[in-house]
């Protein structure tokens, strides 16, 4: 049986520990960007500890793990204040061999036809960049986006995704990008991928929403020498795109098939509601069911 590389993201089901706790913009004062990031940096050793406990072998962090670090009103001088918590951090960091990776919001668009829009999410990246960097995260810790909009046409939409991409050529350093379930599709973003040679995560459940064809070989490829990483989740409830609490062993087994003996070393990070309770209840499907439930 395939040892599959599961992970979850930002923070436990009941929020018990968490890696992005974050205020009120009107409270933005060092007092409390201190207090929060301090105690983001405590709870994701706790979340890293837990993961090691149970082998998972990646971990999203929260956008908030320093609050609005890329808002006009941070000052950036309080990162050298933070200097003691980043380096407690960074040190303790060294204890696990677990995969740190980043997922920017809806808004961190590299495509719009606004030029402020651009601005402000390549600051935002640039900050995330930072704080990996700050970390001492490896570059296999990537900063993941999704394609953004078509903006009514949808093929100058991706040239200017891939002009922005080649004129920023530092955002190879760490960037991914992630087929989404209304516009881009996976063989689209694979094409830009492709094209600007950066990394491509594959969204299952996303595919299955907006579909398209391609060769899964290719998508690995993408990767270079770093680790594939892919997304796992189930349809949820509601309005279209939910993610449902837990994971179908069937969508983990149509994974399966479309990576074949490659799935082994693929991480696979669980977007389930539940988070590492829907990965503790696939883990027994998966050791109850064979492959015919699929």
């Amino acid at each position: 049986m395939v040892m599959y590389r599961f992970g979850f993201f930002c923070s436990k089901s009941d929020n018990s520990l968490s890696t992005n706790r974050t205020m009120n913009l009107n409270n933005l004062n060092y007092e409390n960007i201190e207090k929060k990031v301090a105690q983001n940096a405590k709870e994701l050793i706790d979340l890293l500890e837990y993961s090691k406990s149970q082998d998972y072998p990646i971990f999203r962090l929260g956008n908030s793990f320093v609050p609005f670090i890329s808002h006009k009103l941070f000052d950036m001088g309080w990162l050298d204040k933070l200097a003691p918590i980043f380096d407690k951090t960074k040190e303790r960091l060294k204890d696990f061999d677990i995969r740190i990776t980043i997922h920017p919001g809806q808004y961190t668009v590299l495509n719009s036809p606004k030029e402020n829009v651009i601005e402000n999410s390549l600051r935002e990246l640039e900050m995330f960049f930072w704080l990996f960097d700050r970390l001492g995260i490896d570059d296999n810790g990537t900063v993941l986006i999704h394609g953004g909009g078509a903006y009514g046409d949808k093929v100058s939409a991706m040239e200017r995704l891939i002009e922005t991409i080649e004129k920023e050529d530092w955002l190879k350093q760490r960037l991914a990008l992630e087929n989404d379930e209304r516009v881009y599709t996976a063989d689209e973003i694979l094409d830009v991928c492709q094209a600007t040679k950066i990394p491509m995560v594959f969204d299952i459940y996303h595919h299955s929403l907006n579909l398209s064809e391609f060769n899964p070989k290719d998508i690995l490829k993408t990767w270079g020498n770093k680790r594939p990483k892919v997304h796992l989740s189930s349809k949820g409830e509601g309005k279209f795109g939910n993610h449902a609490d837990y994971i179908e062993a069937k969508d983990l087994f149509e994974l399966e098939n479309m990576f074949t003996e490659d799935t082994k070393n693929i991480d696979i990070m669980v977007e389930a509601k539940k988070k590492e309770l829907a990965i503790q209840k696939l883990k027994e499907n998966i050791t109850n069911c064979n492959k015919k439930c699929s």
